[in-house]
């Protein structure tokens, strides 16, 4: 009989293969948080994704958690196509670039300075979330969850931005329109309120879990305005105001 993990992997690869989706019912959970990374790489390696991007965040019990991101990476103005009967969500986020390797540290935590001296570029980013578990909303345990990669579906590398917009979100606001049509106007908000946060979290784990942070990847720092629901497919413009937009196609 097969393992949990072989049981998720398969399913998995499976789904994203067929553009398709599970039903999350179907599926184990992992037993915890260390077992659902562990499926995750399981699923990278199994097709075939180079470890070109982090998403980063922290569990409800404060544990740093971190999925790798495996594209597609997209420019703006490129389209996104998502599978049938998925739910596509649209994620305002800064981005960062590793300039060099963040190796683990143990018993010398890694400084936000620090951290930030690692990354030679700030991005506005815009992750299209689309998970490979059907309903998944609100509905899935976090062990589990974490072996999709947090719901990755692709995403779009905009226009550069200072690095300072890291240490202060006043003034900033987030907009995203579908059609024309604007679906999402609200301050510019991250949920740890420092969009380093969970980024510093994760540089300071206590093991390697998916592997090391290294020079050339890109770090998601998490959402500026939640995952917003595209009600819909079309032409969707998304933008950081007053710094910078992104326009691309959902299909």
């Amino acid at each position: 009989m097969p393992t949990t993990a072989e049981t998720i992997r398969d399913a998995l690869l499976t789904a994203r293969r067929e553009r398709s989706l599970i039903e999350t019912a179907s599926l184990p959970v992992p037993a915890s948080l260390a077992e659902g990374l562990a499926i995750a790489r399981a699923v990278s390696r199994g097709a075939g994704f180079e470890d070109l991007g982090w998403k980063v965040a922290i569990a409800p019990d404060g544990t740093p958690i971190g999925g790798l991101m495996p594209g597609p990476w997209l420019a703006p103005g490129e389209v996104y196509e998502g599978a049938i009967g998925a739910e596509l969500r649209v994620e305002i986020e800064l981005g960062l670039r590793l300039s060099r390797d963040v190796p683990l540290r143990p018993g010398q935590p890694w400084s936000r300075a620090e951290l930030l001296a690692c990354c030679d570029k700030a991005f506005l980013g815009i992750e299209i979330v689309e998970s490979r578990l059907a309903n998944w909303s609100g509905n899935v345990a976090m062990p589990l969850w974490l072996t999709d990669a947090m719901g990755h579906g692709g995403y779009f590398v905009g226009p550069d931005l200072d690095m300072k917009v890291l240490d202060d979100l006043t003034g900033l606001g987030c907009f995203i329109s579908l059609n024309g049509v604007t679906i999402y106007d609200q301050p510019a908000v991250h949920g740890n309120g420092d969009p380093m946060t969970p980024f510093l979290a994760w540089a300071n784990r206590k093991e390697e879990g998916l592997g090391p942070l290294r020079a050339g990847q890109l770090v998601t720092t998490g959402s500026l305005c939640g995952g917003v629901l595209s009600p819909g497919k079309g032409e969707v413009v998304t933008k950081l105001s007053p710094l910078a937009s992104v326009a691309f196609t959902l299909r």
